[in-house]
């Protein structure tokens, strides 16, 4: 209206004007270097933390899958038996032909032949 003009300042926006609208956090206070670790919570800090970790999620999930991987296999292979790399003579020549040819022929008894070596010589045949 014409008969009634604007009285008073313009609108300037706040980043021209400055100044905060609701101030949460005492500038004072948060700024100052004395007892720095007391301006946030620790829930904050932790918060705050993890957000700078944010964006190597993906390369840590890159590293975390193949080491899982291979604590997971390398926990199963020592959950076995070991492996019997060296039999006596004298066992050997009384069945050459099992010890031989025994894994082509009858895989299922040659692995039951060495389930029963492996417990006598281990101790605990008949448990």
């Amino acid at each position: 209206d014409l008969k009634n003009p604007i009285r008073g300042p313009l609108y300037r926006p706040p980043w021209v004007v400055g100044g905060i609208h609701n101030p949460t956090i005492d500038p004072i206070k948060h700024f100052s270097t004395q007892d720095r670790f007391q301006t946030v919570t620790f829930a904050e800090y932790v918060k705050c933390f993890f957000y700078a970790l944010w964006p190597a999620r993906a390369l840590f999930v890159c590293v975390t899958i193949p080491v899982l991987w291979v604590l997971l296999i390398t926990g199963i292979e020592h959950r076995r038996e070991p492996m019997e790399a060296f039999v006596d003579r004298e066992v050997y020549w009384r069945d050459p032909n099992s010890w031989l040819y025994g894994v082509y022929f009858d895989h299922h008894h040659f692995s039951h032949m060495l389930c029963h070596r492996r417990a006598h010589k281990w101790g605990y045949a008949g448990q």
